[in-house]
């Protein structure tokens, strides 16, 4: 891993494991099609780094031992759920250090809360990869935007109250309010890094019938513009939702392109 150097972003690079595309116990709409789709797009144009699994105790970070034992107890749904909190604390490390990353994981996470968890997450992902760079002392104030369709409550639980780290919800069904609410989010503070919970499913196509596949590149363009002039290009992504495997590889592409330093 490289720090970035005379303000040029270094090169976005996708995070994928083969664990992401097991068939394990959810819902019938969260199928290994989804991160199939968004990785057969990404990898085209990116470099794709191989994560570890997270460590139980990266896992409890955020999650009680009951939840981690609950998920444990299905072999296949642990080794894909603890390798997805694996991808996203790689891609955090990375970023630290300036390099923007997508992690295209699978389960999704932002539904899981520190004693429960639902909506087709198991661990949450984004949370542990932020806890981690907090206990260790890396970041003091962090920045979550989910601009997925669905509120992403196990994240908000876990960090409601803290200093460390705000979680901005996007909940707009107007495209160009969603918009602006993303750019507030961004300019309402200054952070030492931005996570992107990054849902696909309020797409014009998918289930929120709000967002054009151009506005994913425009987020991640300006979440690009905000870590390089204020917190050293420090920022990554994470997939969560997205449904409609038709649209869902190209509008990860357009968030990808957005983030990176090529366009």
């Amino acid at each position: 891993m490289t720090r970035r150097r005379n303000n040029v972003t270094p090169q976005l690079k996708v995070i994928f494991h083969e664990a992401y595309v097991t068939d394990y116990p959810t819902a019938s709409c969260e199928t290994p099609d989804r991160v199939e789709a968004v990785i057969h797009s990404l990898r085209q144009y990116y470099e794709v780094i191989t994560p570890t699994p997270a460590s139980e105790s990266d896992i409890r970070l955020v999650h009680s031992e009951g939840l981690l034992k609950s998920v444990k107890a299905d072999a296949g749904l642990y080794r894909a759920a603890a390798m997805a909190v694996g991808g996203a604390i790689l891609a955090a490390k990375m970023a630290l250090v300036g390099e923007p990353v997508f992690a295209a994981v699978r389960p999704p996470g932002h539904h899981a809360s520190p004693n429960s968890h639902w909506g087709f997450c198991f661990f949450n992902n984004i949370a542990v990869s932020l806890e981690k760079l907090i206990q260790g002392g890396e970041i003091s104030c962090a920045l979550v935007l989910d601009i997925d369709l669905h509120f992403g409550d196990g994240t908000d639980n876990f960090f409601k109250g803290r200093k460390e780290v705000v979680v901005a919800n996007i909940q707009e069904n107007d495209r160009e309010r969603f918009l602006k609410e993303v750019d507030r989010a961004l300019t309402s503070h200054d952070y030492d890094i931005v996570a992107i919970s990054a849902g696909f499913d309020r797409h014009v196509n998918d289930w929120g019938g709000t967002l054009l596949t151009e506005d994913y590149f425009t987020i991640g363009r300006n979440v690009r513009d905000y870590a390089l002039s204020k917190c050293d290009g420090r920022y990554y992504a994470v997939l969560e939702g997205g449904y409609n495997t038709a649209v869902l590889g190209k509008n990860a592409l357009a968030l990808c392109r957005g983030m990176s330093s090529g366009g």
